[in-house]
């Protein structure tokens, strides 16, 4: 990290942990490795508001409406990392000491048949039960961060079906 990387700002976004039918969808970006998963998602615009931001990526990246989904909650948990230092002056123009992203839980109640995943942006998509998020979810505390966040926000119930 540069020596003034602490004194910029994180860049905000949100991450959409979408349930169904006790499963949840996560999506593997080109970037990632092969066993690297995360759920969708994306940064926040100027003037966005988290709602703005979690319906515009969720629109661009499965082609799903707002009425695609019910709004379970918004965690009080914020996920923030610093950027490498080889990445910070690279990413968004070095205009971001790193990222802090809201996370959002949805129930999804759209039909899964009419989702339209950007091929551009990911190379696979799935839904797992939580029980096998760990296996999926590898990076440096994220399964650890998700889990608290699904633990606090899913119904249990909403985790046998």
């Amino acid at each position: 990290m540069t020596d003034d990387q602490p004194s910029k700002p994180y860049r905000k976004g949100v991450n959409a942990i979408i349930t169904c039918k006790g499963k949840f969808l996560i999506i593997q970006k080109h970037i990632y490795q092969l066993n690297e998963w995360n759920f969708p998602g994306g940064g926040r615009e100027d003037g966005e508001t988290l709602q703005e931001n979690l319906f515009r990526e969720l629109k661009e990246e499965l082609g799903a409406d707002r009425n695609d989904f019910e709004m379970v909650g918004v965690s009080d948990h914020k996920v923030e990392y610093d950027y490498p230092a080889e990445m910070a002056t690279k990413v968004n123009g070095g205009k971001y000491r790193g990222q802090s992203y809201s996370q959002v839980v949805l129930r999804f109640i759209g039909n899964k048949k009419k989702l339209v995943f950007d091929s551009k942006e990911f190379r696979a998509h799935m839904w797992v039960k939580a029980s096998d998020l760990s296996k999926y979810l590898v990076f440096p505390g994220q399964y650890q961060n998700y889990k608290a966040v699904i633990d606090h926000l899913v119904p249990k119930s909403n985790l046998i079906k």
